[in-house]
């Protein structure tokens, strides 16, 4: 039947999180990797340190994940990677070292969002917005929706002239076999 058009998230190693960690021992990593080949999903990978792409690379290379990569690089989360650019761009030349056709997202933490937003769209990367993350417009201005958060990245979008993706080349860029209908 193929892939759904859905990403299920998860990180391949463990990360301290401001007032707890973040557990994935690897044997939880390998049994995750197990169910999201045997349903056929899509997983995007969220890396909070360098250790997590040679890792996600490794996993693609030995045929724990299948098909290109989709890294999320977290960034802005306190004890793990920092909102700096040189790192996001070191980042990005080992992910495409490592694993030339993978496909990449930034992801801002709070304040960072708009940033992480940002130079991904100057580097050839996709974004992550969201309540989730960030429960604000601005410094001043709390969100109302996710709506409004979305509305806010496609303007950057149009910005830098970078078209929103449809769900159709949504799915074409992250190699998904079938749309979800």
């Amino acid at each position: 039947m193929g892939q759904a058009v859905c990403l299920v998230r998860g990180a391949t190693g463990s990360v301290n999180f401001p007032t707890r960690v973040y557990d994935n021992a690897p044997e939880l990593v390998d049994w995750l990797a197990a169910e999201i080949l045997t349903h056929d999903v899509k997983p995007e990978v969220e890396a909070f340190d360098l250790s997590m792409i040679f890792q996600a690379a490794n996993m693609q290379r030995v045929g724990k994940i299948a098909g290109e990569l989709h890294v999320q690089f977290v960034m802005g989360l306190k004890n793990a990677m920092p909102v700096d650019r040189e790192v996001l761009e070191f980042y990005v030349a080992t992910l495409r070292r490592l694993s030339p056709n993978a496909t990449w997202t930034g992801a801002g933490i709070g304040r960072d969002q708009i940033t992480m937003a940002r130079w991904p769209l100057e580097l050839g990367g996709h974004c992550r917005t969201g309540l989730e993350d960030n429960v604000r417009l601005d410094r001043d201005v709390l969100a109302p929706s996710n709506a409004a958060l979305v509305r806010q990245i496609e303007a950057l979008c149009e910005e830098y002239e970078r078209p929103v993706a449809t769900i159709a080349e949504a799915s074409a860029i992250l190699g998904l076999n079938a749309l979800a209908t």
